[in-house]
């Protein structure tokens, strides 16, 4: 009898203990969600076979409704990770090989792939972000225009030149919304119906995940889910959800609950009411690249399978963030202690510190922390010529090369017993040395970059980013470039405003005219801009018309000014003013930035 009762005490006092670790939890997050001025949230912990969940804030600023932990949210990318394991599902029951080439399974996709007799594109690449495709155009993230069974196809055949590929497929990370668009493409083309159907029937439907779906619901209208949480900004406008191109890539309606679920059975030997239903070494694979150029040379940080290894906060881990329209969302497992949390913001902001509850969360779970990898007392003797400057190879946009280049660009130098890496747009960060051509940012546990040599270009990756050396040459010529350019407009601007208050910008110095109007057409889209919602950013609007428009004369005016200045014999400055002008708008028209069309 006394038995039983220490037992019921245990069990009580258990129970008691984690109701105040919950409200422990609880407290805390709710003054990050304060300081960071967010909206609401939804949650949910993972330990062991327990799945805790709470909610936090508000559903929705208008109503003024608070949320609950049984609402729905928008995860975003994190959407990529069920994709994946879908994908695996497949490949469990062999009605997919993952190293099967594309066009095989898509044979109206042709690929504008260098490489295709060696290294065609395989559904693997398409999972690992290494197919070499870019992320995705504008088109295909900023617009209305997509309903929410626009065929999956038709985004691939629209515009040829989003097949290219530019790297090695199986070569290099490159994060591709596009990649897993077509993942969503190759599902239906096995299974002969939707994937949003076949998913939520044959993934969800097994893993008990019952309040979730692909398929797209929004807040209001046709397709309404009242329990959907409203999304936010960051200046507390509400946002509903809209159907989108690439939508295998980010349309998924879940709760905390189901992503407990999810969490829990990734982590588990991959059986289901006894039977096989993903074999456990594809389960076992997801976080963990082996094929990489980095991952060959040591390396072992990456993507694979819908999931990325994460070393933060003194700890590893396997994760994946998203961000939707008016959403944020992040995933993050850690297998070998059997824990997992998930949590989903209402408010897409740019200015909150996300990261800040991933240590919460990783505190309040008790994640053991790894003794960092111990750092070598030197440099490798050849590190010298790993100095100098770095390119980013491949970039995300193909859009924004240019600017990548000027802005993303870093510089690395050595100094005493480490790498300093160095970058306009972010801080410096410093790389020890542990071992040969492997490195470590001073926060992490284990080797978060490597540096190697591919076809006598020195290498630096971390395994989701890679930079490729370039001549400071280049950069520097780049760089007088825009600064030229720059001040050749301000010349113009200046010395046209000096003609116009003089009454002689017609008649006494025509030379400039022309020039300085063009300069004043590029000002006129900028309230048509702000007009539109970003979301027409990729449409064939009226603002951004116009900017191609003004964009476009902007050339056509520098070179009719300099023709003009061989018969009015203006002013050397006024000469220059143009020459530098035209100069930047040759760079910008060889980086196809002019005109400038966003939709294109």
């Amino acid at each position: 009898m006394h038995k039983y009762f220490y037992i019921f005490f245990v069990f009580l006092l258990s129970l008691k203990l984690c109701a105040q670790q919950n409200k422990m939890l609880e407290k805390e997050l709710q003054e990050v969600l304060q300081s960071e001025n967010l909206t609401g949230a939804v949650w949910s912990m993972v330990s062991g076979s327990t799945i805790t969940t709470g909610a936090l804030g508000l559903k929705n600023t208008n109503s003024k409704e608070l949320f609950n932990r049984k609402n729905s949210v928008q995860v975003g990318s994190v959407t990529k990770v069920l994709i994946a394991t879908g994908i695996l599902r497949l490949s469990s029951q062999n009605k997919l090989d993952i190293d099967s080439p594309i066009n095989k399974i898509l044979p109206n996709i042709i690929f504008d792939n260098p490489w295709e007799k060696s290294n065609p594109v395989t559904v693997r690449d398409l999972l690992n972000h290494t197919s070499g495709l870019e992320d995705a155009k504008f088109w295909q993230v900023f617009s209305t225009k997509p309903s929410s069974d626009t065929p999956l196809e038709s985004i691939f055949l629209k515009d040829p030149s989003v097949l290219r590929i530019r790297t090695i497929p199986g070569s290099r990370f490159s994060y591709s919304n596009m990649g897993y668009a077509m993942l969503g493409l190759i599902i239906e083309k096995v299974t002969n119906e939707s994937y949003e159907s076949y998913l939520d029937a044959n993934l969800l439907n097994p893993l008990g995940m019952n309040n979730s779906t692909f398929q797209f619901v929004t807040q209001k209208g046709k397709n309404a889910d009242q329990n959907l949480a409203m999304g936010h900004f960051d200046d507390g406008t509400t946002q509903e959800n809209l159907p989108m191109y690439l939508r295998p890539s980010g349309q998924f309606t879940t709760t905390a609950n189901d992503m407990g679920l999810l969490a829990r059975f990734l982590m588990s030997d991959g059986m289901i009411n006894g039977e096989q239903f993903i074999k456990k070494e594809l389960l076992n694979q997801m976080g963990k690249p082996e094929s990489t150029e980095s991952n060959i040379n040591g390396l072992n940080t990456g993507y694979q399978f819908g999931l990325s290894y994460r070393d933060r906060y003194g700890v590893t881990g396997y994760f994946h963030r998203g961000n939707t329209i008016g959403f944020r969302s992040t995933f993050y497992l850690f297998p070998e202690e059997n824990n997992a949390f998930f949590i989903s913001f209402n408010t897409d902001s740019e200015t909150a510190n996300y990261q800040k509850f991933n240590q919460v969360f990783i505190e309040h779970l008790g994640i053991k922390k790894i003794e960092k990898i111990k750092a070598n007392d030197s440099l490798p003797r050849n590190i010298e010529e790993y100095e100098g400057f770095y390119k980013l190879n491949p970039i995300r946009f193909e859009k924004f090369t240019y600017l990548d280049l000027l802005f993303n660009s870093i510089k690395v130098i050595k100094m005493d017993n480490k790498l300093i890496v160095k970058s306009i747009q972010s801080d410096s960060y410093s790389l020890l040395p542990v071992g040969e051509n492997l490195f470590k940012k001073q926060d992490r546990v284990r080797a978060s970059h490597v540096l190697y040599k591919k076809n006598n270009n020195q290498i630096i990756s971390n395994g989701l980013v890679t930079y490729q050396k370039t001549s400071i040459l280049y950069i520097g010529v780049m760089w007088l470039s825009l600064i030229l350019g720059l001040l050749g407009i301000i010349i113009i601007v200046i010395r046209g405003l000096y003609f116009f208050a003089k009454k002689k910008l017609l008649t006494g110095n025509q030379a400039l005219f022309v020039p300085f109007v063009s300069v004043i057409l590029l000002f006129i889209p900028i309230p048509f801009l702000l007009n539109q919602s970003f979301l027409n950013l990729g449409d064939l609007t009226f603002a951004n018309v116009l900017l191609a428009i003004v964009t476009g004369i902007f050339p056509i005016a520098m070179i009719f000014g300099l023709i003009r200045s061989r018969r009015n014999k203006p002013s050397l400055i006024d000469v220059l003013g143009v020459l530098f002008a035209l100069q930047w708008a040759i760079v910008l028209i060889a980086w196809n930035l002019i005109p400038f069309r966003l939709w294109s």
